[in-house]
C-alpha cells in the first residue's frame, strides 16, 4: 500500500496562521485577518493536488470526504452554540434563525453583506461572524469537483492545457477585480464576496497544477537554502499580520500574503519529510476546529466580567480544549461498537435539538427591517432639523447686526442695546459655569469657557476668531485664575485684541493673589480700552455664591457674577448713550430654562417622533460612543451653546460605565442634568435627577421589540410621557 505523503512544514503554516487569526479576534494584533488568505491558498492547493493524484477521482467521494472534514464539525459547533445560547436568558441573539441558516446552508458571507455586519468594528454581537470564511470554502467545495471533472474531460477533447489556461484566466480576473473593487466598493462587500476573495484559492489551485502536472523543478540554489528562505517567508507573514492595520491598503496586503503563502507552500512541498511530530500534527489537524470554536467562545466570554488578561488566557485555554474535544470525537477511530453507537446518538440528539431550536425561533427580519427604516428616516429628520436650527441662528445674528446698526445712536435704548449686544466672552471654568446667567444677560453673545484655560491658552482661539472676522466687541475676558501672569504675556494678548473694548473680570483666589492689583496697575495707563470688572470685591463676604473651592459658582453666584458683568458693561454704555431700564430679562430667563438637549443612541432616534411632540424646543444629539458624547458636550461648553437642561438616555446596547457618567456630569457642571435609566444599573448621582424607565420596562414586556433592546411603539409613547412628566415639573 502506498504511504500517504505528509508535508510537515504545512503543519507549521497552518498552526501559525491559526494563531494569528485567533490573536486578531482577541484584539491582540492588528492584521491577523490577513492569515485567512493563507488558509484559502492551502485549501485550494491541497484540494486540487489531491484530485490530480487520484486517477479515479469521484465527485461523490470528494463530497463525502469534505462533508466529514468540513461540515460535520461545523454542525456540531453551530448546534452546540445555539443550544447554549438558549440556556441563558440574558443572551439575546436576535439573528439566531437567519444567521444560523446562512451558516448551515453556506451563504453566510452574502448574508453578512446584506446585514451590513462590519467584521472590523470588533463588536462581538454574533458567535458566527467569522463563518463567512467557512461559507466561501463550502461554496468552493460545492463547485470544485464539478469544474475539475469538466476541465479534465475538456483537456482530453480540446487541449491538454485547457484547464490550466482557464484557471490562470480566472485567477488573473479575480485579482484584477479584487484590486479594482477594493478601491471603489465598501470594504465589507469586497471582503465577503466569494469570487473576489477566490483569488487566493485559485492561486493555490494554479500552484498545484504547475508543480504536479508540469513537474516544475525548483532551482538547485533555492533547494540548497530552502530552510532559511522558508523561515524568512514565514517571518514575513507573521510581521505583516502583526503590524498591518485594517485601515491600511488591505487589498495590497491580501495579495501580498497570498503570494507569500504560495512561496511557503512551494518550500513546504518540494521535498517530502516523512518524520512527524505528533503534537505539531495534532495542532495542525485541529486548526479548522480551533477556527470554528474561537469566536463562539469569545462571544460567551463577553458576558463574563473579569480581568482582561485573565479573560484572554482563559478564552485561549477553553478554545483549545473544546477544539481538541470536537476533533477527537469526530476523527477518533472507535473499535467498540457501543462507543460508536453512543457517538452517533449524541450527534443525532445535538442535531435534532439544534434543528428544533431553529424551527421554533421567531424570524424577526420584518420587524427589525421596519425598525431600521424608522431609524434611518428619523436620523435624516434630525439632521435636517439641526441644519434648520443653524440656519435660523445665523439669520437671527445677521438680523441683530442690522438692527444694532440702526439703534446704535439712540441713546434712550441703552439697556436694550446692552441686552442684545453680540458680546464675546472667553474664559476659564468660572465663566464656563456661569453660562446660563451670561446667556440670560446676553442672548446674542458668543461664549467660550474651558477648564483651566489661561491667558496663553486663550490666544489661539482669539487669533482664530480674529482671522475669521468674528472677533468683534465688546469682549469679556475671564482669564485671571490660571497662571500666565507675566507682563509680556499680557502684552501679547493685547496685541491680538488691539483696541477693542475689553471687560476684564478679576479673580477670586487666583493662583497669584497679587495678580488682580498688579494687572489693574499695569493696564490702567497702558491699555485704556481695558475695563476691570471687580468680581472679587462684589463677591466678598458672600460664601453662598461659591462651591467648597471658593472659586466656582453656585446658582446664586452665577446670578451675581452675571449681574456684575452686565452692570459693568451697562454703566459703561450708559455713560456714552444714556440710561434705560432693562426689558425682557424675565422672559429670556424663562426661555433659557426651558431649553433642553437630549443625548442618546438609537433609543433617541427610535423615540424621536414621540419625544419631539412633548419637547418642541429641545435639540437631539445622536451619538454611538461615550467619547463622541464627551467631545460634543465639551465643544458646546467651550462655545457656550449647551442648553440649560441636559438629558442622557441610552438603551442597553450603549456601552457606558458609571465612572463615565460621572465624567459627563462633572463636564455639565451648573447645568440641570437628567439621566433616563433603561438598564438595571444603579445610576443615582448627586445633583442629578434619575428617571427610572427600567422599572416600567420590567413591568411591561410589550415595551420592547423582539431584540429586547429597542422600544416598541407602546414603549416609545410611555418613554415620552415619563420624560414629559419629569422634565416639565
Amino acid at each position: 500500500m502506498k504511504e500517504k505523503v505528509h508535508y510537515r512544514r504545512l503543519d507549521y503554516i497552518r498552526i501559525i496562521s491559526c494563531i494569528l487569526i485567533l490573536l486578531y479576534h482577541l484584539n491582540i494584533i492588528k492584521g491577523g485577518f490577513l492569515a485567512v488568505c493563507t488558509f484559502f491558498t492551502i485549501s485550494g492547493y491541497l484540494s486540487c493536488l489531491s484530485a490530480l493524484k487520484d486517477d479515479n477521482f469521484s465527485i461523490r467521494k470528494y463530497y463525502i470526504k469534505r462533508l466529514k472534514k468540513l461540515y460535520l464539525p461545523l454542525i456540531i459547533v453551530v448546534f452546540i452554540t445555539i443550544i447554549l445560547i438558549k440556556q441563558f436568558s440574558f443572551i439575546n441573539y436576535i439573528n439566531l434563525k437567519q444567521e444560523t441558516l446562512s451558516v448551515l446552508f453556506g451563504y453566510n458571507n452574502f448574508w453578512q453583506i446584506n446585514a451590513n455586519l462590519d467584521y472590523f468594528t470588533r463588536h462581538i454581537n454574533s458567535p458566527f461572524m467569522h463563518f463567512w470564511y467557512i461559507s466561501i470554502l463550502m461554496q468552493f467545495d460545492l463547485l470544485f469537483p464539478i469544474l475539475f471533472s469538466i476541465f479534465k474531460k475538456l483537456n482530453k477533447k480540446i487541449n491538454k492545457n485547457f484547464g490550466t489556461i482557464m484557471v490562470t484566466l480566472f485567477t488573473v480576473i479575480s485579482i484584477i477585480l479584487f484590486s479594482i473593487f477594493s478601491k471603489n466598493k465598501d470594504i465589507m462587500v469586497v471582503y465577503y464576496n466569494t469570487f473576489l476573495r477566490s483569488f487566493s484559492i485559485l492561486m493555490g489551485i494554479l500552484l498545484s497544477i504547475l508543480t504536479y502536472k508540469y513537474n516544475i523543478i525548483m532551482p538547485k540554489i533555492l533547494r540548497r537554502f530552502n530552510k532559511p528562505i522558508f523561515i524568512l517567508y514565514l517571518l514575513s507573514l507573521i510581521l505583516i499580520c502583526i503590524f498591518v492595520d485594517k485601515t491600511d491598503n488591505y487589498a495590497l496586503y491580501m495579495i501580498l500574503i497570498t503570494i507569500i503563502s504560495i512561496r511557503l507552500i512551494r518550500y513546504s512541498t518540494f521535498k517530502i519529510i516523512k518524520s512527524r511530530n505528533r503534537l505539531i500534527t495534532l495542532l495542525s489537524n485541529t486548526s479548522y476546529e480551533i477556527y470554528l470554536v474561537q469566536y463562539p467562545v469569545i462571544f460567551f466570554m463577553t458576558y463574563i466580567k473579569m480581568n482582561d488578561i485573565l479573560k484572554t488566557i482563559i478564552t485561549i485555554i477553553i478554545t483549545l480544549i473544546i477544539s481538541f474535544t470536537v476533533h477527537m470525537i469526530i476523527n477518533i477511530k472507535l473499535k467498540n461498537i457501543l462507543l460508536k453507537i453512543i457517538r452517533f446518538i449524541l450527534f443525532i440528539l445535538i442535531t435534532i435539538f439544534g434543528i428544533f431550536i431553529i424551527i421554533n425561533e421567531k424570524d424577526n427580519t420584518k420587524e427589525m427591517k421596519e425598525l431600521e427604516e424608522l431609524l434611518n428616516k428619523n436620523q435624516k429628520i434630525i439632521e435636517e432639523k439641526n441644519k434648520d436650527y443653524i440656519n435660523n441662528l445665523n439669520k437671527e445674528r445677521e438680523q441683530w447686526n442690522n438692527t444694532l446698526k440702526d439703534i446704535e445712536n439712540e441713546k434712550d435704548k441703552v439697556a436694550e442695546i446692552v441686552h442684545n449686544l453680540p458680546v464675546i466672552g472667553i474664559g476659564d471654568s468660572v465663566l464656563l459655569g456661569a453660562i446660563d446667567g451670561l446667556y440670560e444677560k446676553f442672548p446674542n453673545g458668543y461664549f467660550d469657557g474651558k477648564v483651566s484655560r489661561s491667558i496663553t491658552g486663550s490666544e489661539e482661539l482669539l487669533e482664530e476668531l480674529k482671522i475669521e472676522g468674528k472677533l468683534g466687541e465688546p469682549l469679556i475676558l475671564a482669564l485671571a485664575n490660571n497662571g500666565d501672569y507675566r507682563d509680556w504675556v499680557i502684552d501679547e494678548l493685547m496685541d491680538i485684541l488691539e483696541n477693542r473694548r475689553i471687560y476684564w473680570i478679576d479673580a477670586v483666589l487666583a493662583d497669584d493673589p497679587s495678580f488682580n492689583e498688579r494687572f489693574e496697575n499695569y493696564v490702567s495707563g497702558k491699555y485704556p480700552n481695558v475695563r476691570i470688572v471687580k468680581w472679587e470685591e462684589a463677591s466678598k463676604n458672600h460664601p453662598e455664591y461659591f462651591y467648597a473651592d471658593g472659586i466656582h459658582l453656585k446658582s446664586e453666584g452665577v446670578e451675581a457674577y452675571s449681574n456684575v458683568i452686565y452692570d459693568a458693561i451697562y454703566q459703561d454704555y450708559l455713560k456714552e448713550y444714556g440710561n434705560e431700564s432693562t426689558k425682557k430679562i424675565d422672559e429670556y430667563n424663562k426661555n433659557i430654562k426651558e431649553k433642553i438637549t437630549f443625548y442618546g443612541n438609537d433609543v433617541l432616534v427610535n423615540s424621536y417622533d414621540n419625544i419631539k411632540n412633548k419637547f418642541e424646543k429641545a435639540s437631539f444629539n445622536i451619538k454611538n460612543t461615550y467619547n463622541e458624547i464627551y467631545e460634543d458636550i465639551k465643544e458646546k461648553i467651550e462655545n457656550d451653546t449647551l442648553e440649560h437642561k441636559v438629558v442622557f438616555i441610552f438603551d442597553s446596547e450603549f456601552k457606558i460605565s458609571k465612572d463615565e457618567y460621572k465624567k459627563l456630569i462633572e463636564l455639565c457642571n451648573n447645568h440641570e442634568i437628567y439621566i433616563c435609566n433603561m438598564t438595571k444599573k444603579d445610576l443615582l448621582f448627586e445633583n442629578v435627577i434619575t428617571i427610572n424607565f427600567y422599572e416600567q420596562i420590567k413591568k411591561n414586556n410589550d415595551y420592547l421589540m423582539a431584540d429586547k433592546v429597542h422600544l416598541s411603539k407602546k414603549g416609545n409613547k410611555a418613554l415620552a410621557s415619563l420624560l414629559n412628566e419629569k422634565l416639565n415639573k
